[in-house]
């Protein structure tokens, strides 16, 4: 059991400051440990115990004490397996009581020692294993536990004595040549790592940590240098690749970088580190495309990396690959099914494929307490908004949806209502959409946008004066709002009502927002309606240059050409708004002006 300890992550981790074993020793000494005096004392009842059982055996009964210690070398490596290190340590004490000579428990029994971060203890035992057989193995674990302790003349001794037994231990120069550097003995950690290089040849540790040792100097070219000649000689040699990567990296040199990563992906496809600094380097350079190719093989080395598969899933439907966006999120959901954030990324999945039931179905699942539980409902109520207006039986589905959660849920409230409102409109139900608004009025959330919108729709059922009356409280509260008063003056100027008032409600709003088409078109609507063609002329240019799609600006600009006599111009913009016209409602109107302009060019023909 002993023999497959890893000797030299070991000996890495005694490398580490003592002041983490210090650190560690208050969670492990029995005497100080938090877990509580419980655990302490079952500590004390088990050396109890096996003293007792120990001393119960004559000295003179050698088949008894073999037993005894075989039965608790058991014991004792089960404890080893666990982790507790504390009985494993005690359970191997025992066992050298009987075994006293029993080299191969003693190394076991140090190595628990160590854990326990016992070090004087275990360099004493390591001190006469080494001295007795000269193990590599055994040497570098003790020169390990000396620079722990910061013996660092008594470990450079142990890891030349390693070194003079076995000139090609990589270890063994790799340590001493680290403790040299740490010195500032630069020179001699180099002749080091150049000598055993000529010893071991074909190995690339040894150009690799000299330019470990460059990079602490800062001298990052003869590192780079370094890392080169550690590839060309093991291309396969991973760190290397890591550290000649991050020094372009550090450098802004990305592509330089995924050079070295990708080339070393081709004799090492399955390497976690390497893949994971080539999907940081293409997130960072925005090609999203890229990463998805090494974003799936890192996926399959680590199942169980989440982080990664959501960012693997959203790569996909960026892409557009529904499919595996919907596949992957599946998996996540398997392993966190109540994941707010992955119903409604397969919500959202589903939505843009068109598989409505489906997105609705995840979209209700995304539980209440979730900051993502109100949108969800407005997708929901987005998606029946849709279907209503392609099918009349699930008008209702829609109606029924929006009721139930705007009365049990106040903060969806107004959105939801404002949404079955614009829904109603479009089907021409005014009154309706009203009714809709009537509701919420009152609300908290009930904004600026809502009462302008409120607004416009009490115009649409003709009643003028509790639409100015909204507009009016509007400007109460807010006088800078350059829609409501774009809204009250158009109103006003439509209905030939206080046109003084109209103009500066109209030019205020032009000064507070001069690139609003809308508002402009307003302006000019004036001009005209007031008999000034060339003044109207210069704003509905401006709005239409600002939205020249819009059917009534359009339109507008017509009718001013018209009163000007340039019928060519008035017919070219009749047929643009033509073009325009998205409902039929809309078109009849444009050629109703379109064939009355005809009728006014007869005459003039003749």
């Amino acid at each position: 059991m002993f023999k497959k300890i890893s000797y030299l992550l070991l000996i890495t981790s005694l490398y580490s400051c003592s002041s983490v074993m210090k650190k560690k020793m208050s969670v492990i000494d029995p005497l100080k440990s938090v877990v509580g005096p419980e655990r302490d004392l079952s500590k004390f009842s088990l050396q109890e115990r096996l003293e007792k059982e120990f001393r119960a055996i004559p000295d003179t009964d050698t088949q008894k004490l073999s037993y005894f210690a075989d039965k608790i070398y058991v014991k004792g490596s089960d404890a080893s397996l666990r982790g507790d290190s504390e009985s494993a340590a005690l359970y191997l004490e025992y066992v050298l009581k009987v075994k006293k000579t029993d080299r191969y428990v003693q190394k076991r029994y140090a190595v628990e020692l160590i854990r326990l971060n016992k070090l004087e203890e275990a360099k004493e035992i390591l001190a006469s294993l080494y001295e007795a057989e000269k193990s590599e193995k055994v040497g570098l674990i003790l020169a390990g536990v000396q620079t722990a302790l910061k013996e660092k003349r008594q470990a450079q001794l142990v890891y030349l004595s390693i070194l003079k037994d076995y000139p090609s231990s990589e270890e063994a120069c790799v340590f001493l040549a680290k403790s040299y550097s740490l010195e500032a003995k630069f020179k001699k950690a180099f002749k080091l790592l150049n000598k055993c290089e000529k010893n071991s040849k074909g190995k690339a540790i040894f150009a690799f940590y000299r330019g470990k040792i460059e990079i602490a100097r800062g001298n990052v070219k003869a590192a780079e240098k370094d890392f080169k000649r550690s590839l060309k000689i093991d291309p396969s040699y991973q760190q290397s690749a890591i550290g000649l990567g991050a020094i372009y990296e550090e450098d802004k040199k990305f592509k330089s970088a995924l050079k070295v990563y990708e080339k070393f992906l081709i004799k090492s496809p399955y390497s976690y580190s390497i893949l994971k600094n080539v999907i940081q380097i293409y997130f960072a350079l925005g090609e999203y495309e890229k990463v998805i190719p090494f974003a799936e093989r890192l996926s399959n080395i680590d199942s169980s990396d989440l982080n990664l598969k959501v960012r693997l899933g959203i790569l996909y439907a960026d892409s557009k690959r529904y499919a595996d966006a919907k596949g992957i999120f599946k998996e996540i959901l398997a392993a966190v099914p109540k994941s707010d954030k992955v119903l409604y990324y397969l919500g959202t999945l589903y939505q843009q494929t068109g598989e409505l039931d489906s997105a609705v179905s995840y979209y209700s699942k995304v539980p209440e307490e979730s900051s993502l539980f109100h949108e969800s409902n407005i997708q929901i109520a987005q998606i029946l908004q849709a279907s209503a207006t392609e099918q009349e039986d699930a008008r209702s589905r829609l109606v029924s949806f929006v009721n139930d959660r705007a009365d049990k849920h106040s903060a969806l409230r107004v959105e939801l209502r404002v949404l079955l409102a614009g829904f109603y409109e479009n089907e021409g139900a005014l009154t309706e959409a009203v009714g809709e608004l009537e509701k919420i009025k009152n609300e908290k959330t009930f904004n600026e946008g809502h009462e302008y919108y409120f607004a416009a729709l009490l115009e649409k059922v003709n009643r003028f004066d509790r639409a100015k009356e909204v507009i009016e409280q509007l400007l109460v509260k807010n006088p800078e709002n350059p829609h409501a008063l774009n809204f009250l003056g158009y109103s006003l100027l439509e209905r030939g009502e206080d046109l003084d008032r109209a103009f500066k409600l109209i030019s205020k709003a032009v000064e507070l927002k001069p690139d609003d088409g809308y508002i402009r078109d307003s302006l000019g609507w004036f001009y005209y309606k007031t008999g000034q063609y060339e003044k109207a002329l210069v704003e509905i240019k401006k709005a239409w240059t600002l939205v020249n799609t819009d059917v009534v600006i359009t339109k507008h600009l017509a009718m001013i050409y018209t009163k000007l006599k340039d019928f060519k111009k008035a017919k070219e913009f009749y047929v643009e708004a033509l073009k325009n016209c998205k409902v039929e409602s809309e078109r009849r109107d444009v050629l109703k002006e379109l064939s009355g302009l005809e009728n006014l060019r007869l005459p003039a023909s003749q």
